[in-house]
């Protein structure tokens, strides 16, 4: 893969550290080539959106940043997943790391903005828990869940799940595949804190053709058909159905709404 971009965010002028990583990473891959993008002193998180929409207007490519001011972490972490542009934060898993190793926590300074209560850390639990079981489907982690998200394909569960888990909540999202069938142990937990989501097959179509488009991918995929769509969308309906579960059309709806809907839904259970 040729002209692939990787956005490096530094809220200083020093990329070492973060030049030698994806130097490392990328050793690990023969017959690709990169070209590093720097942004200097980041350190707002109108600043991070701007790097974010101007990674996702020239795809194929990755944000990897370091910073120390949660908002321009938040920032990075959740709308780069929104827009489905892979993302690495370099700083903050070495802090925790050396914060479970040294048995305390980061020292606060005034132009830091580490959040030391155990809000911050509950949060990391949540985030952590969410990208592990991301299309996750054992059964204990549905059990240990408060909310499980269903559907197909590229209806925004895991910006969805990422998002919930910032705002503290244990998030399992589970994908519906008409060849799989594998939703036995969805019947296993209580179809209150189980959320469907569904969307306008054009929609869908739309949005999958995009994806084929970004990926490369040469048309005759049935994953961006629209008779395979409406299929699909139809199996996944009539099994929320069987769970009992509520659903919600997330078709032209941002995360942060679809997100508050849910929360609703959870509170009214």
């Amino acid at each position: 893969m040729k002209d692939f971009k990787i956005y490096v965010a530094s809220e200083s002028l020093g990329f070492m550290a973060s030049e030698a990583i994806i130097s490392l990473a990328a050793s690990y891959f023969t017959g690709y080539e990169y070209r590093l993008i720097k942004y200097p002193n980041v350190k707002t998180a109108e600043k991070a959106l701007e790097i974010i929409q101007t990674a996702s207007e020239n795809m194929p490519s990755m944000i990897v940043f370091s910073s120390t001011h949660i908002e321009v972490r938040d920032t990075f972490t959740i709308k780069s997943l929104e827009a489905n542009i892979p993302c690495l934060d370099v700083l903050t898993p070495a802090v925790r790391t050396l914060g479970k190793a040294f048995n305390t926590v980061p020292i606060y300074k005034p132009e830091f903005t580490w959040q030391l209560g155990d809000d911050y850390y509950q949060r990391i639990h949540a985030i952590e828990f969410a990208i592990n079981n991301d299309d996750g489907k054992s059964l204990s982690a549905l059990q240990k869940a408060d909310i499980v998200l269903i559907g197909v394909s590229r209806t925004s569960k895991t910006p969805l799940s990422i998002y919930l888990a910032y705002l503290g909540y244990l998030v399992v999202n589970i994908p519906l595949v008409m060849e799989h069938k594998n939703t036995r142990n969805l019947f296993e937990i209580p179809p209150m804190k189980v959320i469907g989501l569904t969307i306008s097959p054009n929609r869908l179509h739309q949005i999958r053709n995009e994806r084929n488009t970004t990926m490369g991918v040469t048309s005759g995929s049935d994953y961006a058909d629209m008779n395979y769509i409406i299929n699909e969308l139809e199996y996944a309906d009539s099994v929320m159905k069987k769970i009992g579960c509520a659903s919600i059309d997330i078709t032209n709806r941002a995360v942060e709404e679809t997100a508050e809907l849910i929360i609703k839904r959870m509170k009214s259970s």
